[in-house]
C-alpha cells in the first residue's frame, strides 16, 4: 500500500485517475485507497476537494463501463480466457449470475459496494446484456453515496486514515445490510403505491362502464317513448 500512496502523493489528480481506472478495469488496486488518500491530500492542502470529487466520480464509472463493454464482447465469443477469463470464473460468473437473477436491476447498484464479486458483477452485466443506459445510471447513483463518504473520511482523519479504513471496512457489511433495507423498504412501498394506483383506476374505469351503461339505457328507453304508436281517440256511439 505504501508504493500506492507515494504514487498518488506525487502524481495527486492523474494518479487518482489512473488508479481508479485501472480499479475499475479489475486490476487488483483497492479502489478505496485512491479515495480515501485523495481525501487526506485534499484536507492537507495540496488538491482540491471537489475536482478530486468529480475525476473519482469520472474515472469510476469510465473504467466500470470499460468492464461493462468486456464482458459483452466476452459474452458473444466463444472463449473467455486470459487475465478476464481468470475474474470471470465459472463458480464467479454463477454467483452473478444468481444476484441478477434473484434482484434483477439491484444487483449493479449493490455490487459496487461489494469488492470481492464486484468485478464479476459488471463482467457479466455486459455478458448477458444489461441495458447499458441502466447499467450506468445505478453505478453513477452508488458511486454518489461511498465516493463521498471515502473522500471525507481522508479530510477528516487525516494521518489516521488507516486506521479509519479498517475500521470502516468492519462496518461496511453492516452499512450496505442498511442500504438494502432501505431499497427494500422503497421497492415495496412503490409496489404497494402501483397497486393502489392500478385498483383505484380499475375501480374508476367500472364507475365510468357503469356509467357508460346506464346512459345506453336511457337513451334506449327515450328512443322507444319516441317510437311508440299512440291511440287515436273515437267517437262514443
Amino acid at each position: 500500500m505504501d508504493w500506492l500512496t507515494g504514487y498518488l502523493d506525487r502524481f495527486t489528480y492523474v494518479g487518482i485517475a489512473v488508479a481508479l481506472m485501472l480499479a475499475g478495469l479489475g486490476i487488483p488496486i483497492p479502489e478505496d485507497i485512491p479515495l480515501i488518500f485523495g481525501g487526506v491530500m485534499a484536507g492537507a492542502g495540496k488538491i482540491d476537494v471537489w475536482i478530486h470529487f468529480g475525476i473519482s466520480m469520472a474515472f469510476i464509472v469510465i473504467g466500470d463501463s470499460c468492464l461493462y463493454f468486456i464482458g459483452r464482447r466476452l459474452g458473444r465469443s466463444s472463449s473467455t480466457g486470459g487475465f478476464f477469463g481468470k475474474l470471470l470464473t465459472p463458480a464467479r460468473r454463477k454467483k452473478a449470475q444468481g444476484y441478477y437473477d434473484r434482484f434483477g436491476s439491484w444487483t449493479v447498484f449493490f455490487g459496487r459496494f461489494v469488492a470481492g464479486v464486484r468485478g464479476a458483477i459488471f463482467l457479466t452485466a455486459g455478458v448477458v446484456e444489461f441495458p447499458f443506459w441502466r447499467f450506468v445510471l445505478l453505478d453513477f447513483l452508488a458511486a454518489l453515496i461511498s465516493v463521498p463518504v471515502w473522500i471525507w473520511l481522508g479530510w477528516t482523519f487525516g494521518e489516521n486514515w488507516e486506521q479509519i479504513l479498517e475500521q470502516a471496512k468492519s462496518t461496511q457489511g453492516w452499512a450496505l445490510a442498511a442500504a438494502a433495507a432501505v431499497a427494500v423498504g422503497v421497492y415495496i412501498a412503490l409496489k404497494i403505491r402501483k397497486r393502489s394506483k392500478a385498483k383505484a383506476e380499475a375501480v374508476a374505469a367500472e364507475a365510468e362502464g357503469f356509467k357508460l351503461a346506464t346512459d345506453d339505457a336511457m337513451k334506449a328507453l327515450a328512443l322507444k317513448d319516441q317510437q311508440a304508436p299512440t291511440a287515436e281517440p273515437t267517437d262514443a256511439p
